[in-house]
């Protein structure tokens, strides 16, 4: 019996326009290949401009009638065509291999996700409605009881995915005899532990952090 192939984990990241979600996946998208993990990532773009550029080749090619436009270089593709049904699953089935998907947007899709909360923007908190919100990266306390996260405890945030998802990468690798960096009080050799919301909602890592 042939070995049952791993379905790669799509992670939705979710909140307004302008807290900060492509900044926070650029960091966190860095720390996870920090660990040695293959990262793809999928944005949703509710604007109903063209990503092609008006008189280049695959443009005029497409307002010929093609269907689709592929173009191939030497350090890339670009896929020019119709939107795909299915969502991210779907999309993510035309990325390379991958560990993890991370998706920005997609918030009207039934995947896990992070939501990034940011007050100057919006008081409300998306968790307060939606159950697929597993995390919250935020600058104010959630409601409820989930784990939440500084915007800046990206190293946090991975380690937190890394114990949830089952993924290989672990905790970062630091050089030996260096101090940690960041929020975290944990020592560089401390194997890492679950996770559990303490009361409040604040996870063990960003509590850690804050201690004074």
């Amino acid at each position: 019996m042939a070995p049952r192939r791993r379905v790669t984990p799509v992670v939705a990241f979710s909140g307004p326009s302008g807290v900060g979600k492509t900044t926070l996946l650029e960091a966190l998208v860095g720390a996870l290949a920090r660990r040695g993990l293959r990262v793809a990532a999928l944005k949703h773009s509710g604007h109903p401009h063209s990503f092609d550029v008006p008189g280049k080749d695959s443009d005029r090619l497409r307002r010929a009638g093609a269907v689709a436009v592929a173009v191939q270089g030497p350090s890339g593709l670009a896929w020019f065509g119709p939107p795909r049904r299915g969502g991210a699953r779907a999309l993510s089935r035309l990325l390379p291999g991958a560990d993890l998907v991370v998706a920005e947007g997609f918030k009207g899709e039934s995947l896990p996700r992070v939501e990034v909360h940011r007050r100057a923007v919006s008081p409300e908190f998306l968790c307060a409605s939606d159950r697929r919100v597993f995390a919250v990266v935020t600058d104010e306390p959630p409601p409820g009881r989930l784990p939440f996260f500084d915007p800046g405890d990206v190293e946090e945030l991975a380690d937190f995915l890394c114990e949830r998802l089952g993924l290989s990468g672990g905790r970062r690798r630091r050089p030996a005899g260096r101090a940690t960096s960041g929020r975290s009080r944990r020592r560089a050799s401390a194997a890492p532990r679950p996770r559990r919301p303490r009361r409040g909602g604040r996870s063990p890592a960003t509590a850690r952090g804050r201690r004074r």
